[in-house]
């Protein structure tokens, strides 16, 4: 997959492509279904498909919302490469971009640097300055630029029987139903980082873990205990991690620990991904080591029966 970022000015893709329109964070069944409609549409007409889509996200921007974004970028374009995406396009969002008007983003963007074949967008998109710009004016475009266009509908959620979206996702995630999340997402939610080294605490007491800082882009779930999967130098390993500031310990400072089923190796200083499978319990202050370790070993055994590690 080619990766493009770049600001709308110096953009040009040459190649004959069919092109989708959006952020693309939080990559979930219903971007799929689109993304496969559209790989499904490019075989029949032998060109490649293209994801128009805006660095830094737009909510990220306009409101300087952190701990925002579901997928890193390096996820996100992992992602898009699995499902076979031929182009990433990313536009620097930033003040030009903003005060285009949507007759300016049709011409300046799509018309004069891209080369489109067909669209597919839904119902609800909107584009330009002050969103004005809607369906019925880029159909209308399709129509006298003689471009294919096809609107699409995203699936809907069985559990809340709504429409999947990121801003749904995002809620789960807030809420700490991660379960739910990574039901409707391609990938489950996951954080990536290196390894720092701790205070060890946790290997005196016998639970060693794997400490990382929590990444200042991505959403946060509650602090708590959840069941998870990590991934360590290319091979899965299973544990459970507890993300918060350690209140038993009285810490001040905010992180996520890591213990790993079966794992004794160093390991300090090595990328590690943390994919959330769901959430234990909420994080507590207990009396002491004593009471802490008796919790732990009870979230061991919830976690394996979640993760049917050892079955």
């Amino acid at each position: 997959m080619q990766h493009i970022c770049t600001s709308f000015k110096n953009l040009s893709v040459e190649d004959e492509i069919i092109l989708t329109i959006g952020n693309f964070d939080g990559i979930h069944k219903g971007h799929s279904t689109i993304l496969n409609k559209i790989k499904n549409e490019a075989e029949n007409l032998q060109v490649k498909t293209a994801i128009l889509s805006f660095d830094p996200h737009p909510k990220v921007f306009i409101n300087g919302e952190k701990n925002f974004l579901i997928n890193s970028k390096k996820k996100k374009i992992s992602i898009l490469k699995d499902l076979g995406i031929d182009y990433l396009i990313e536009l620097y969002f930033d003040n030009d971009l903003i005060n285009l008007s949507f007759n300016d983003f049709e011409q300046s963007i799509l018309i004069d640097k891209l080369n489109i074949k067909k669209l597919f967008l839904g119902k609800d998109f909107r584009y330009g300055n002050q969103r004005k710009g809607n369906i019925e004016t880029i159909k209308n475009l399709c129509i006298e630029k003689n471009i294919l266009f096809e609107e699409v509908s995203l699936i809907n959620n069985v559990t809340s029987n709504s429409k999947v979206s990121s801003s749904q996702i995002r809620q789960f995630i807030k809420d700490g139903d991660i379960h739910l999340a990574n039901e409707v997402l391609v990938h489950k939610f996951s954080i990536s980082n290196t390894i720092i080294k701790g205070d060890q605490r946790g290997r005196t007491i016998g639970i060693p873990t794997a400490n990382i800082e929590y990444p200042q882009n991505i959403i946060k779930p509650p602090y708590g205990v959840y069941a998870v999967e990590l991934k360590i130098l290319d091979n899965v390993h299973y544990g459970i991690a507890n993300f918060g500031m350690r209140p038993t310990f009285n810490k001040d400072s905010e992180i996520l620990e890591a213990h790993i089923f079966d794992f004794d190796l160093d390991i300090y200083g090595s990328d590690i991904e943390v994919i959330f499978h769901s959430k234990i319990r909420d994080e507590i202050k207990f009396d002491g080591i004593k009471e802490l370790l008796k919790q732990i070993s009870l979230d061991i055994t919830v976690a394996k029966q979640k993760l049917n590690y050892g079955n």
